[in-house]
């Protein structure tokens, strides 16, 4: 997509306010005059759930949504909004493009917002899927019956890796204190085990487990001179040359070994005394699960025997797609056709009917 001036300075500037704080609030805040020049509105909200009830979502919203969102659990059978958009995450919808007018103006929403003197006319969100069992999203809602362009859509769509990356480094590390102790206040943190290096990788500090956790994954040879591992710091200069394009789903490392796992997160922080550091989060995350013996051949294809394995692991579809070095046309066609032969509507489900499948398998 080709950006004019305008378009490219907005942007810009809205990739700045969403990587200036580890507090969505804060983040809101810094980005909503961009946002609104760039795509007119007069409310967002920022939305985070890892509830499986409709009703489960935290809100981090602008001025008079206050009030409408606090209602929510009274209108989470009709949200419109939020049938569309779980379909396909990480999608842009427009209004026009989830529910006829007729339909809309009918819903339990729009008629909340009547009752409340919050005249939402129009609607323009993304749900963004961080894979970890729990998504966020970002809606813009206009008070003008003038509904979002086509242009505004693309947009905002350009924006989403970046909107994804901001909500899941918020909800990882939001709450932790900033500034000059920033680096000391790690070592307080419970369930954190991370690595705080500077813009040029050398390491400025490191949690008390990361020592032992890098003697246990990897052999001398595997680590450099500094000590960590050769593969971490390829990526991260990999990640650097992406910085611009986001590079959300592409920013973590993962090793397997029997049953246990090794995720890295490689976070771009805040800017700290006129600098940026990385952050490299260490996690071990539970066991993932096999592939069920019934999705075996010949009901799946070996390549999708391959592609739902990385599913069960809760890999990226953008990763597992490079991973096997297709395309993402080609990775969707197999989703496609694994989501009709399993009978399933997304990954969730699919990961639910795979324990299923396993526990039977097991009695």
């Amino acid at each position: 997509m080709n950006l004019d001036s305008r378009e490219r300075a907005l942007t810009l500037e809205l990739k700045e306010a969403l990587a200036s704080s580890l507090e969505l609030p804060v983040v809101l805040s810094r980005m909503e005059g961009a946002l609104f020049q760039l795509l007119p509105a007069e409310h967002a909200a920022w939305c985070v759930s890892n509830q499986v009830r409709p009703a489960g979502y935290e809100w981090v919203a602008t001025g008079r949504l206050a009030a409408f969102l606090a209602r929510y659990r009274e209108m989470a059978g009709g949200d419109f909004v939020a049938g569309s958009v779980s379909h396909l995450p990480n999608v842009v919808f427009r209004d026009s493009e989830m529910v006829p007018r007729a339909v809309l103006v009918r819903s339990p929403p729009y008629q909340l917002c009547r009752e409340l003197h919050t005249p939402l006319e129009r609607v323009m969100s993304v749900r963004l899927d961080m894979r970890q069992g729990w998504h966020g999203g970002l809606t813009l809602y206009r008070e003008r019956s003038l509904e979002f362009s086509e242009r505004e859509r693309e947009l905002l769509q350009g924006l989403t890796p970046f909107l994804a990356r901001t909500i899941r480094n918020c909800r990882k590390l939001g709450g932790m204190v900033m500034g000059r102790r920033f680096p000391e206040s790690l070592l307080h943190q419970r369930d954190l085990e991370c690595i705080i290096l500077t813009p040029a990788f050398s390491e400025v500090q490191r949690t008390a487990r990361v020592t032992a956790l890098l003697e246990e994954w990897f052999s001398p040879s595997e680590r450099g001179p500094s000590g960590l591992p050769r593969e971490w710091l390829e990526q991260l200069v990999w990640l650097e040359r992406l910085e611009g394009a986001g590079a959300f789903g592409l920013d973590w490392w993962e090793r397997a070994r029997e049953d246990r796992r090794l995720r890295v997160t490689f976070i771009r922080m805040p800017e700290q005394e006129g600098q940026r550091p990385w952050m490299l989060v260490l996690e071990e995350p539970s066991s993932s699960l096999p592939v069920p013996t019934a999705w075996l051949q010949p009901r799946l294809t070996l390549r999708e025997v391959e592609i739902v394995g990385y599913v069960l692991q809760d890999w990226p579809y953008e990763s597992i797609a490079t991973h096997l070095d297709i395309t993402q046309y080609t990775m969707n066609t197999h989703l496609k056709n694994i989501r009709k032969k399993l009978e399933v509507e997304n990954r969730a489900e699919l990961i639910s009917k795979a324990a299923l499948l396993l526990l039977a398998e097991r009695q």
